[in-house]
């Protein structure tokens, strides 16, 4: 990850702790990953239902997230959960799963390698980003 990159990539971090809708991820280890980085949110894990339950689940939240990895699999079910979830009231958020495999794709192949990436950028940003966190 390119240094520019590590204040925003701390951004979303915290945007991960602080969202309060449901997050959708693909399996145990994402969400392994997840809990070790401070989110508190509801995970609803893509590995135990199909996608049309995942989705009527999610949509009983005012917010989800899609944290979905980011290779081709990832992309798939990112773009499957966005089309199930149209017709549900709930605000579906997928632009920070773009911004997070824009930023750290290099470095990642999906979110349950957030954490390690993470605590690489915490230590290697130095006291500058402390407020941040």
């Amino acid at each position: 990850m390119y240094a520019e990159n590590y204040k925003r990539f701390l951004e979303l971090i915290d945007k991960l702790r602080e969202f309060e809708g449901a997050l959708i991820v693909e399996g145990p280890r994402d969400e392994v990953a997840l809990r070790n980085l401070g989110v508190r949110a509801e995970i609803i894990r893509l590995s135990r239902l199909p996608l049309t339950e995942v989705a009527l689940i999610a949509s009983s939240h005012k917010e989800v997230m899609i944290l979905t990895d980011f290779d081709r699999k990832g992309e798939e079910l990112a773009g499957k959960l966005l089309r199930y979830l149209e017709g549900y009231p709930c605000r579906v958020d997928s632009e920070t799963r773009r911004e997070l495999k824009r930023i750290a794709k290099k470095d990642i192949k999906g979110i349950e390698e957030l954490y390690g990436l993470y605590l690489k950028v915490v230590s290697v940003s130095g006291p500058h980003l402390e407020g941040i966190r």
